[in-house]
């Protein structure tokens, strides 16, 4: 075989593939796509509620930026949390007195905003999202949505042994299928 033919089909896809793949991960973080019922189980607070305030804030060696997000409970799915309560959410990222630490798949809060949270509690015990965006589900009325920017997701492949690209597609579907998938995790 020519040493053209060889480069054309062994070495320019391997290549193409690289840059490819270092394009997309520059933009977006790599993990491995969550259904709702692994965010039940990998959680220990799902809750839906309402945003009412944020703040920014640097850690105690002034070395990295969080948001403290004040998350009112409407309906608590799993976990501590009570309807009526207001909760700490605590997630790394957000801007500082002129400074903005930020990653692809951060998931952002406005207040006001309607969601659906998938929390755990990280060392000192302040609740934090699970799967990054995937973990913060936007409530309008009683439609949910999913939604995947900034995140490049990978699922299993029917064998279940590999890993392949999933479509990053945002989806929606109502609060009460929600309730019922969030429910079915034993």
């Amino acid at each position: 075989m020519s040493s053209q033919r060889y480069f054309v089909r062994t070495i320019f896809p391997t290549v193409l593939l690289l840059m490819i793949f270092s394009a997309l991960s520059a933009q977006a973080t790599i993990m491995q796509r969550l259904e709702i019922e692994e965010l039940t189980r990998k959680s220990t607070d799902v809750f839906y509620g309402q945003v009412m305030a944020t703040q920014t804030y640097w850690n105690a060696d002034h070395t990295r930026i969080y948001t403290g997000v004040q998350v009112r409970v409407f309906e608590s799915f799993k976990g501590a949390a009570r309807n009526g309560e207001t909760v700490k959410v605590v997630q790394l990222g957000g801007e500082k007195d002129g400074f903005k630490m930020d990653y692809a798949g951060r998931p952002e809060f406005t207040t006001g905003e309607s969601i659906v949270l998938f929390t755990t509690r990280n060392r000192q015990n302040e609740l934090t999202v699970v799967g990054l965006k995937q973990g913060k589900l936007p409530v309008n009325g009683q439609t949910v949505t999913r939604e995947f920017s900034g995140l490049m997701l990978l699922e299993r492949s029917k064998s279940g042994k590999d890993l392949q690209p999933a479509k990053p597609a945002s989806t929606q579907l109502s609060l009460s299928e929600l309730r019922r998938r969030i429910a079915s995790v034993k």
